[in-house]
């Protein structure tokens, strides 16, 4: 063989030698690359290939009822409830002819025009929603249609089966599931429950096909709400407040009948109010708050059952102590005047009440001092503070401490002007009267149950004593002669003692100068029977027209109120 040749053969081997080498490194590449896909991240890649063939889908809690007594309902009526209505949506891309289906749609789904629809489907490749809250008759003739790509499903859906009742204390619930005002908002986390997840098997293009059986996390329900509102009751006061506003051409109204001995509120309402079924429609949101826990007004005369409680605790007066009464008293360069513009001569603290004498509070005022009356109104009537009644927007009101202004400004708190509070406030304050010197602490719900069928019963312990027993009486029995000899004679129940007192209230301007010449706010808050008060009743009229005082205003209210609940509750008259 030539040499040629040899080094031809050399070359051939070398060649076929560096191909083996590579396909044999390629083939370890290769069987590596195998080794790392199909052992190392072996779990990675079953997921992966499970996620393409499973998905996870939520199941929705039932969200909590709102529950109020009712004792011919048989204990226990759903104010707050869901029903199941339907959801319409669309996959667009499984649409053949979006403009027809758009002109058959929008005949159906009401509030929804034709090119709404269509703009939604030819701007949108995947699931849209069309329509919410249907009707059985309107998903029953969208099924009709058999249009492909438009489908119907479940949605359930808040109600509320006696409309406007109680609205403000309820709240709504959004299209989003999320509770806005009232009860709704407050308790929107305990209300709504957690979801929970299942299985579902899908095809390549994410399509549902079924749903597996395997749940991940089970759903847990909202707890229901059992309120200490009472129905029958809950409706009068809203026929009553609502009759009060509209006779004297007022821009709003509120009224609260609370339980003394326990702070249960067994009616609050506001007028005007709205139909939580029917929020979209409001305009104007003022309508969702609850005025009587929210507002904050100067309480003006109401306020001096509260300056009287005071005096007589600290024995710095009894009802029969006497003070000279010249009509004016002057301070920091300021006059204080009575309203009727009238000097009364000798008067006692219980003509005081009767008469409604600013003078008069006054007087009671620098007997006890600055300190002590801002203690009082601060630490022990709670005025300045939220009661932590169950509701969103509480207001907490303001009390000038003693440095911050003059003799003259704190002389007008005890009357109830320079101080603001709630109407919530105000009630909590005479129930302290009414019970016999223990504030309570307000509340609507009486008791939580649990999707296990537990229940939370709301503590009812008065929280302290603020004023003594003898005091309390005392103030009793002189606001007893304040509906029978004084300015409180239209709140009167015949057959009955009731104790109360009259607030014509002054509007502050807007603009810090002064207050309306020819508004007011007028009040009365009146409990009975009063040897044994099973009843504190406010009504609050914002503004009523060409009525000057509150007699005339608020009073009857109260004693419309009174009346019904003494005969409700079966309370005999005194013999």
């Amino acid at each position: 063989m030539t040499e040629k040749g040899q080094v031809d053969i050399r070359k051939s081997t070398k060649r076929i030698r560096f191909v083996l080498m590579t396909l044999v490194l390629c083939g370890l590449v290769g069987f590596g690359r195998l080794f790392y896909l199909q052992i190392i991240q072996h779990s990675y890649y079953v997921e992966a290939a499970m996620s393409q063939h499973w998905a996870q889908d939520t199941i929705q809690p039932k969200r909590g009822k709102i529950f109020v007594r009712d004792d011919m309902a048989g204990g226990l009526y759903p104010l707050a409830d869901n029903e199941t209505l339907n959801l319409v949506f669309a996959a667009p891309e499984e649409i053949k002819n979006k403009e027809e289906a758009a002109k058959r749609l929008s005949a159906v789904i009401e509030g929804t025009e034709e090119s709404k629809i269509l703009s939604l489907l030819v701007n949108n490749h995947t699931y849209v929603v069309l329509g919410r809250r249907l009707s059985y008759e309107a998903a029953e003739k969208i099924r009709a249609f058999n249009i492909s790509g438009i489908y119907i499903t479940p949605e359930s859906v808040r109600y509320y089966p006696e409309g406007k009742l109680a609205s403000q204390l309820l709240g709504y619930v959004d299209l989003s599931g999320e509770g806005k005002y009232g009860l709704e908002q407050y308790f929107n986390e305990e209300l709504s429950g957690s979801p929970g997840q299942y299985k579902a098997e899908i095809d390549p293009t994410g399509k549902k096909i079924s749903f597996g059986d395997t749940i991940l996390k089970e759903a847990v329900n909202g707890i229901d709400l059992v309120l200490t509102i009472n129905r029958d009751v809950q409706t009068e006061a809203e026929k009553i407040i609502g009759q009060t506003v509209k006779k004297f051409s007022a821009e709003n109204g509120s009224i609260i009948v609370m339980n003394p001995e326990n702070g249960e509120i067994l009616a609050m309402a506001n007028a005007p109010s709205f139909n939580p079924n029917e929020y979209q429609s409001v305009r104007d949101y003022g309508l969702f708050k609850n005025s009587a826990v929210s507002d904050l007004f100067e309480p003006g005369s109401i306020f001096k059952v509260v300056t009287m409680a005071c005096g007589l605790d600290t024995g710095k007066i009894e009802p029969d102590t006497r003070y000279e009464d010249t009509g004016k008293i002057v301070l920091d360069g300021n006059k204080i005047m009575n309203s009727d513009k009238k000097a009364n001569g000798w008067q006692t603290m219980t003509q005081v009440l009767e008469k409604s004498l600013n003078t008069g509070t006054t007087f009671i005022m620098q007997q006890i001092g600055k300190s002590v009356f801002y203690d009082y109104l601060t630490h022990k009537f709670n005025f300045g503070t939220k009661t932590g009644i169950e509701q969103p927007l509480e207001g907490e009101g303001r009390v000038y401490t003693p440095e911050e202004v003059n003799d003259h400004t704190y002389a007008t708190m005890s009357f109830g002007q320079s101080i603001t509070v709630t109407p919530l406030q105000m009630i909590t304050s005479f129930a302290a009267v009414a019970n016999g010197g223990k504030l309570v602490k307000p509340h609507l719900v009486a008791e939580m149950i649990y999707p296990n069928g537990d229940k939370a019963v709301t503590d009812n312990r008065p929280i302290r004593e603020i004023i003594s027993p003898e005091a309390a009486t005392k103030l009793k029995q002189m606001m007893v002669s304040v509906v029978e000899n004084g300015h409180g004679k239209q709140a009167g129940v015949k057959g009955y003692n009731i104790a109360g007192k009259t607030g014509t209230a002054q509007i502050p301007r807007e603009d810090g100068r002064g207050y309306y010449a020819n508004k007011n706010i007028g009040s009365f808050i009146g409990f009975g029977p009063a040897e044994s008060p099973r009843f504190v009743v406010l009504v609050k009229v914002d503004a009523p027209k060409g009525i000057p005082w509150a007699e005339t205003s608020a009073a009857p209210a109260v004693s419309n109120m009174l009346d019904f609940l003494f005969k409700y509750y079966k309370i005999p008259p005194m013999e």
